[in-house]
């Protein structure tokens, strides 16, 4: 194949997802941005993963030094030594000493036709040395223009903007470049969060102008976009359910609908995971638990000893765990609730359940503001609702607001109290679907359908038996 019919990838999936198709040699981008927001890494991670692909990459660098990106890049999984060794990757570095034609002339000793990618880290000098003299910034478009031309791949010029600056005078070059990514920077809840401002793409529909990034090691560039979708999705196959209560209240349930489910603050209810069991082998769903508030081991433990409780011998009971359930646990308060979100996507996307079962919902709901936690949720609930997952959010109540606005978000309500003294209290549950009436299930109704689903949990070990 030729390189003029070979489509162009950027290696970040997000920023493929968004520019990808649109991308045909050859291609211009300007990765601007303040000081430390990430431009030389992005840059060198689109080398990198080109590199990976066989494509030969040309780094020219009038500021960085070599071994300094080198290790930088080996941090965060950029090996670019073994892609050097492999003739896929090469870094030369210009000194500034030279005057703009003897620049000019030392880059284009180095550029060929056999590089699909070249970066030229950074314009800045060279826009400092044509500052005022507008036949040689004319001139420099030129030249860039001509590169590009040359590989018929992808030129990168990296752009540095001043601290305080929302701005860049890249001048004509500005209007030669199918592309201007603009990185930044701020402190949000604590916590840096990164963002890429896609200010210009040529012939891509652009929607979202600006998306999250993230910058770690191991991992370098991950770009994410936001789980926005302009309709609202259709629910998916119906469900059975795994208890007559719940049978007599719902009638049934679908994929892709939310399931709200409220007790006190000072109380759990761990028989919940019990009836999610049962609807889980019932059905033959995997089953996700992600808790907020307890370790994988915790959550684990607690249904493990239920089970036996229940009659359901050790062995068995590990079986079931694990084929059905995956526990996970994520600590909010070490994300913003944008990162939170894409965190817990990447895990969904990753281990694929049928169910998502979110503990201690309550936690998260106070990291941020409440305006917020609802857009953050609502549309992170309609994208799981268009991958066709049961979604179950069990948490804490804390206050009328969060329950009445996440209530309307929800397909189906459970919420418990107890009541009753010392040595007495009872377990009483409001069950709602919407567009039916709702009712108020007993302690003695509620236990019949842990029951019933845990019948359903003895019949299939008897059937697995049996066959």
């Amino acid at each position: 194949m030729s390189k003029s019919s070979e489509s162009l990838e950027l290696g970040i999936e997000g920023l493929d997802k968004l520019l990808g198709s649109f991308i045909s040699p050859p291609y211009n981008i300007v990765i601007a941005g303040h000081p430390g927001s990430g431009k030389t890494t992005m840059a060198s991670t689109i080398c990198y993963s080109n590199a990976l692909k066989g494509r030969k990459c040309l780094y020219i660098s009038l500021q960085e030094d070599k071994e300094k990106l080198y290790e930088y890049m080996s941090k965060l999984g950029l090996n670019l030594r073994d892609v050097e060794s492999r003739g896929l990757f090469k870094f030369i570095k210009i000194p500034m000493s030279l005057d703009i034609e003897g620049v000019a002339e030392t880059i284009s000793k180095f550029v060929s036709e056999e590089h699909t990618v070249v970066v030229i880290d950074s314009l800045n000098p060279l826009l400092d040395i044509v500052e005022k003299n507008i036949e040689k910034r004319s001139w420099l478009q030129n030249f860039f223009y001509t590169i590009s031309r040359v590989i018929n791949g992808l030129l990168i010029l990296i752009a540095e903007m001043p601290y305080g600056s929302q701005t860049i005078e890249l001048g004509s070059i500005e209007f030669v470049s199918d592309a201007i990514l603009i990185l930044k920077h701020r402190i949000d809840e604590g916590f840096l969060v990164r963002t890429l401002e896609i200010r210009k793409a040529r012939g891509a529909p652009i929607l979202l102008a600006e998306v999250p990034f993230s910058i770690s090691e191991g991992k370098g560039v991950e770009v994410w976009i936001p789980t926005i979708l302009e309709e609202i999705n259709e629910v998916g196959k119906q469900i059975g359910v795994p208890c007559n209560l719940l049978q007599k209240t719902l009638m049934h349930i679908h994929k892709g609908m939310v399931i709200n489910i409220t007790y006190p603050p000072d109380t759990d209810y761990v028989d919940l995971m019990l009836v999610l069991l049962g609807l889980a082998l019932k059905e033959n769903l995997k089953l996700l638990l992600i808790s907020y508030k307890y370790p994988p081991t915790s959550t684990q433990e607690a249904l493990r000893n239920k089970l036996i409780n229940k009659g359901i011998s050790r062995d068995q009971v590990e079986k079931l765990i694990s084929d059905y359930i995956i526990f996970k646990s994520i600590n909010p308060f070490s994300y913003s609730v944008s990162q939170l979100v894409i965190r817990e996507l990447l895990m969904i996307e990753k281990l694929n359940p049928d169910i998502i079962v979110f503990h201690g919902v309550e936690i998260p709901r106070h990291t941020t503001n409440i305006n917020t936690h609802i857009r953050e949720l609502y549309n992170q609930m309609n994208y799981l609702k268009k991958l066709g997952k049961i979604i179950v959010r069990i948490g804490a109540y804390t206050d009328n607001l969060s329950y009445n606005l996440e209530s309307r978000i929800a397909d189906v309500i459970i919420r418990f109290w107890y009541e009753g003294s010392e040595g007495n209290v009872s377990h009483k549950a409001y069950i709602w679907r919407r567009f039916r009436y709702p009712y108020i299930a007993t302690q003695e109704e509620l236990q019949e359908c842990v029951e019933e689903a845990m019948n359903t949990i003895r019949k299939s070990f008897t059937s697995a038996l049996s066959s």
